[in-house]
């Protein structure tokens, strides 16, 4: 399946371009490109790409504001981010952007093509997920509809790994959160927050244990769903953190919901 899946090659440098191009229809993809920024950007209102190849230096629009646009409009497509030298903080800013991986464009053609097709794998896998979910959603609710009476949800939920997803709760309620897991989409005080998928994993498990404190690694068990040391999960969390903060603080600079526990995790509390 993922041998004819239709990919996006965003560079301002035509050499790029075509060896790319020419790397992936080897390999049996469909190939668009885009010389610029404002290129690929127009080409999301008419096409649907299952994997993007960007270049994060360019005239114009840079291609993290290339992913902005196309999250922007919703779409689910897989990000690789090429440059040509190495940056922490736009690296960091990939994390926030949900991109799936971050190389130099001096990598090794054969690494390039196995991150391509990893990152076409973890979108096939995430679509599966998603298709379960809506299908055992529909299932509760014919079940629910027919009068058959479902287990309760325990008082609180172990720390799960990788789904972030309560047993059976269609939607948490925590104060002034909602949570709707099937669809997860999120309202904080009936305005409807704008997250990112891996954003929503986080706030649910956080929300799961409201009021508990959740350490960095117990966070990217249950949001990411693997295991990693203290200090990385500290450094992959934060970010999200971060964003999360602007989108359901009143005021970011002082947070009232998102507290943190220096050098430990973080808590969520909202009356």
């Amino acid at each position: 399946m993922n041998d004819s899946a239709n990919i996006l090659v965003v560079d301002d440098e035509q050499n790029i371009r075509l060896t790319l191009s020419a790397l992936l229809r080897r390999t049996g993809y469909t190939v668009t490109t885009a010389a610029s920024g404002e290129d690929a950007v127009s080409l999301f209102g008419t096409q649907s790409f299952d994997l993007m190849l960007v270049d994060l230096q360019m005239p114009g629009i840079n291609g993290i504001q290339v992913v902005e646009a196309l999250r922007a409009r919703g779409l689910d497509t897989e990000v690789i981010v090429l440059t040509g030298h190495g940056s922490l903080e736009s690296a960091i800013e990939g994390i926030h952007q949900g991109i799936f991986d971050y190389m130099l464009k001096t990598s090794d053609p054969a690494q390039i093509m196995s991150r391509v097709a990893a990152g076409l794998a973890d979108r096939l896998k995430r679509q599966r997920q998603s298709v379960l979910i809506n299908t055992i959603g529909q299932a509760v609710q014919e079940l629910a509809g027919s009068g058959i009476v479902m287990p309760t949800a325990e008082d609180s939920h172990p720390i799960s790994s990788g789904t972030g997803i309560p047993g059976h709760d269609r939607v948490l309620t925590i104060g002034q959160l909602h949570l709707d897991t099937w669809h997860q989409t999120a309202t904080l005080s009936e305005r409807s927050l704008n997250l990112t998928p891996t954003e929503f994993r986080l706030l649910l498990c956080l929300a799961e244990h409201s009021g508990q404190m959740l350490s960095y690694t117990q966070l990217v068990r249950c949001a990411q769903g693997y295991e990693t040391s203290e200090l990385e999960a500290g450094e992959l969390i934060k970010p999200h953190i971060h964003h999360l903060r602007q989108k359901i603080e009143p005021d970011p600079s002082a947070p009232r919901y998102l507290l943190n526990v220096r050098g430990k995790g973080y808590i969520l509390q909202i009356d």
